[in-house]
């Protein structure tokens, strides 16, 4: 169903968006953290992070969200954008946004829910995380309510998917995230009611095409690639659609079985498939041939992790590793503390970052030279130090210049170095 710019325009009064005034916008910079594990998907970074001494590192600020939330942050500049929402059966959707420097809230927009609100209640209508192009904002909630914004906060347009689509939702939440490329945004609703998939022209908010979904519960999020021409990835258990970004159109198929709650990962030229182990395409040469799998690399509930050339993978209290390019394990290790993950883990020049739900931070140090193929516990891999903050947390990390941004279920929390001269260490 395509919509008029008119009636896209009313939706937002509708919704009942805040038109307050707020901030000039911010440009976006090489630090920026745009969308769900990062601009590139690869939930990495190069830069030098924080880590905890003596099993305590102090915040350089917390501030509470207007909402509950397991939405991951993004960055844009100088701004920190999260998604909440709260009120009765948590109708009341918020936008907000942070300074990066100090926490102080720079703006903040609400919307009324459309769609179902309802979900489990370890998650929230605000379980999808945000996207940006650096000039844009989009938040999608479980609601299936989706708002456009400049990044001053200003409204620019408005749709309740629900109202297209009345038979979308589940009890758990509608927790896949936006995504976008060459200014299409690509939704991925699937549930065993009206499921869907769809790309929406990010200026208008028009629809620009809508392919149907299997109908069964995924949380999987989308991710876009080039081939060389844009397109998006949608991954579930039936196998793996790309399409065309601009036009829908059915590109390729790959007959795989997927996971319906870890993402893919786009490293080029590799797709990474998590599902039974991870499985990566090569979808620079023709055919899409398999490069290689690997059945060890169980992912559960969190995505692949791309960095320093090998892929990683969190399953719960144990965090493995294998070679990007052969998909040979390099080490695996466990880490006593950590129970039950649901966040992605992120990876700097540090370390990485394993949040557990409870609040728990474990920093692991990365394991250049494992033991090639061999993935038993070797303990070579050393844990750096731990963190507990208060949780639930379920969201995956940002970074950016050098800091990082957790999300619990009610508030932000910016960790950094204490000294300029800290955050210019370089990672032996």
């Amino acid at each position: 169903m395509h919509l008029s710019r008119r009636s896209i325009q009313i939706g937002l009064i509708a919704a009942g968006i805040g038109l307050t005034s707020s901030l000039a916008a911010p440009s976006a910079f090489a630090l920026d953290w745009l969308q769900f594990r990062g601009s590139d998907t690869t939930s990495s970074s190069s830069e030098v992070t924080p880590i905890p001494v003596n099993d305590s590192i102090e915040p350089a600020w917390e501030v509470p969200t207007s909402g509950r939330g397991i939405s991951s942050p993004i960055v844009i500049g100088d701004s920190v954008v999260v998604t909440s929402s709260g009120g009765e059966d948590e109708r009341d959707l918020y936008v907000e946004s942070f300074s990066a420097a100090d926490g102080t809230r720079q703006w903040q927009r609400t919307l009324h829910a459309l769609g179902r609100p309802y979900t489990h209640p370890t998650s929230a209508n605000a379980s999808p995380s945000p996207a940006s192009d650096g000039e844009k904002i989009v938040a999608l909630f479980s609601s299936c309510d989706l708002v456009c914004l400049r990044t001053d906060g200003t409204p620019l347009w408005y749709r309740a998917l629900a109202v297209d689509h009345p038979r979308t939702g589940n009890d758990v939440s509608m927790s896949s995230s936006p995504v976008i490329l060459d200014d299409v945004v690509a939704v991925q609703l699937e549930n065993q009611g009206d499921s869907f998939g769809s790309g929406i022209d990010l200026e208008t908010g028009e629809t620009l095409w809508t392919r149907p979904r299997p109908r069964r519960s995924g949380w999987a999020t989308p991710i876009a690639v080039r081939l060389p021409d844009p397109a998006f990835v949608f991954q579930n258990s039936d196998g793996i659609e790309i399409v065309a970004a601009r036009s829908g159109e059915l590109i390729a198929t790959l007959d795989i079985s997927g996971s319906t709650t870890s993402s893919p990962t786009w490293a080029p030229p590799l797709l990474l498939v998590p599902g039974n182990g991870i499985t990566a395409f090569n979808l620079r040469e023709p055919e899409f041939p398999i490069a290689w799998e690997n059945t060890r690399l169980n992912c559960r509930s969190v995505s692949p992790v791309v960095h320093n050339g090998q892929v990683i993978v969190n399953q719960g209290s144990v965090i493995a590793a294998a070679d990007f390019a052969t998909g040979d394990s390099t080490w695996k290790t466990r880490m006593r503390e950590v129970k039950s993950v649901w966040a992605t883990p992120i990876a700097t020049a540090s370390g990485i970052y394993v949040v557990d739900q409870s609040g728990t931070i474990t920093v692991v140090g990365e394991e250049q030279n494992g033991v090639n193929g061999d993935a038993s516990d070797s303990g070579e891999v050393e844990v750096l130090g731990t963190a507990e903050f208060t949780g639930p947390m379920l969201a995956t990390p940002a970074v950016s210049d050098g800091s990082v941004f957790l999300r619990s279920d009610r508030s932000l929390i910016k960790l950094a170095h204490s000294t300029v001269a800290e955050s210019r260490t370089t990672a032996e």
